[in-house]
């Protein structure tokens, strides 16, 4: 296994490309068309006292319908949670965003937050609670003793990439740097440059995703640009490559 990513260049495309984009406009107006309609009806069967909303074409506030959820709404705080704890908001927020978003890797899917050990008696959203509210708070990761055996929290129905986007939202820090995001995408692409890890963005440890993150960090000064550029640059190159080889099957003759 590569145990240095030094020298490992930014490819000229992702340099050129990221300097045709701005943070303003091309990350934090990056919005996905998310189905409340969905979201607010499992929210209510799950018993969550959390409510998402959205934004119209026009940017006005819209309670239900496909709207419209932008990266900057995910923080805490945002205009478009109504919920009885904020971190448990924002997470469900980011879910959404995820899961709608056209170029990303990860599916509609419902985060299934409570915890299945909890003791008679015992809230079983206190674990997610507490990790959600720490990661807010200090803007870090809870200390290792209080981690799983991938050096991650505990996060109950909390993938890698979704816990990454509720990092970002928050501002929180790792050993190497602001939290990121990662798509199985944007992973792909590294892969396909040369990157010799673990492909699999559900198998990362914290470790491996500190390393994912030096390597965003690395890429970003060497192109004079923001990590976050680097990542969407990552996610879209590979959705190109899907659909170049889509056209490019359609486009072969069919044999008989």
């Amino acid at each position: 296994m590569q145990l240095s990513d030094e020298g490992f260049e930014p490819p000229e495309a992702c340099v050129q490309w990221c300097h045709t984009r701005s943070y303003p406009l091309h990350v934090l107006d990056d919005g996905a068309p998310v189905d409340l309609d969905w979201w607010n009806e499992h929210l209510a069967l799950a018993k969550h006292e959390i409510r998402l909303r959205g934004r119209d074409l026009d940017g006005r506030i819209v309670t239900e319908g496909v709207a419209v959820v932008q990266r900057n709404d995910l923080r805490l705080g945002s205009d478009l949670i109504d919920a009885d704890d904020d971190g448990l908001g924002l997470l469900f927020l980011c879910a959404a965003w995820q899961g709608a978003h056209p170029h990303r890797r990860y599916k509609r899917r419902f985060p299934d937050v409570v915890n299945p050990h909890a003791r008679v008696g015992e809230d079983p959203l206190a674990r997610i609670r507490a990790v959600l509210k720490h990661c807010a708070r200090e803007r870090s990761l809870p200390n290792a003793a209080s981690a799983s055996w991938s050096g991650w929290p505990e996060t109950p129905g909390v993938g890698v990439s979704l816990l990454a986007v509720y990092l970002w939202a928050v501002e929180a820090r790792t050993s190497t740097g602001r939290a990121q995001l990662i798509d199985q995408y944007g992973v792909s692409t590294l892969i396909h440059e040369g990157w010799l890890e673990d492909p699999s963005v559900s198998g990362f440890t914290l470790r491996r995703y500190d390393r994912y993150l030096t390597l965003l960090g690395d890429w970003a000064a060497r192109a004079n640009t923001r990590p976050e550029l680097i990542e969407m640059w990552l996610v879209q190159r590979w959705s190109a490559r899907l659909r170049e080889a889509r056209q490019g099957a359609l486009a072969e003759p069919t044999l008989f």
